[in-house]
């Protein structure tokens, strides 16, 4: 395929439209390998970062950690607010789990459960499962292993005026999943009412001033472009003005 796009790009040779076309579907089907490897094209051309919710939802990030010998889990919900704030954190114990699968079906689960005992009603649920997190954007029934937990959940959506489910990287789901790699370690479960381990505060701190610097980049930008648009008017303005001033005097 490149050996063709060289021909094309350096000698100037010439193919036919079904050569076109061979070449370009190619290129598609490559193109998608590499987003298959690298986890999403989109978050290989630009960084993917946590973003608060907007005002009125509390975004719901959880993860778990499945530990095969055992065959237990270890899953942490974390509830942030639209200014980064943490309104809850909670690490369970699930035992006598099959797969890493159900482990994360199940914190899904429990974040649900959790946000339902603090009275929140509109949600942003995420994840780094991409399986679980595709089944529950499908609104179709399932026959798979996950069948009678995700049945649970939809039940679990009644108690609330609205669910979005979205599908996140590891890095955004980063600090979900150190609470978890602490809860784990530490072994507590339960609510974390005196605050969250200092690697998690850490990872909160970041994701924040990530999100604040990206944000003021973008809004820098907005405003220069509106500057260069203010001046571009003011010239074409004066220019006007001046011509019509030409007119009147001579």
């Amino acid at each position: 395929m490149w050996y063709r796009r060289n021909q094309l790009i350096h000698e100037g040779a010439k193919f036919s439209l079904q050569e076109v076309i061979r070449f370009i579907r190619g290129y598609v089907q490559e193109v998608n390998l590499y987003k298959e490897k690298l986890g999403g094209f989109d978050g290989f051309l630009k960084k993917e970062y946590w973003k608060p919710p907007d005002l009125g939802f509390i975004k719901i990030n959880f993860d778990a950690t499945f530990q095969s010998d055992s065959r237990t889990s270890t899953i942490a919900v974390l509830a942030r607010d639209s200014r980064g704030e943490i309104r809850g954190a909670v690490t369970y114990l699930i035992e006598d789990v099959a797969n890493a699968f159900i482990a994360e079906a199940r914190a899904c689960e429990r974040s649900l459960l959790f946000v339902q005992q603090m009275g929140f009603q509109c949600l942003i649920v995420e994840g780094d499962s991409l399986t679980v997190i595709k089944k529950l954007q499908a609104r179709v029934d399932n026959k798979s292993i996950l069948r009678p937990i995700i049945h649970h959940i939809r039940e679990l959506e009644h108690y609330f005026e609205k669910v979005v489910y979205l599908f996140v990287s590891r890095a955004v789901n980063e600090a979900a999943h150190t609470l978890a790699v602490e809860g784990r370690r530490s072994q507590r479960f339960g609510f974390w009412v005196d605050g969250v381990p200092a690697s998690v505060k850490r990872v909160l701190e970041r994701d924040w001033r990530i999100w604040l610097q990206t944000n003021q980049i973008f809004f820098t930008e907005k405003e220069a472009g509106f500057g260069w648009y203010f001046v571009g008017a003011l010239f074409c303005l004066k220019a006007r003005v001046g011509f019509v001033f030409g007119l009147v005097v001579f």
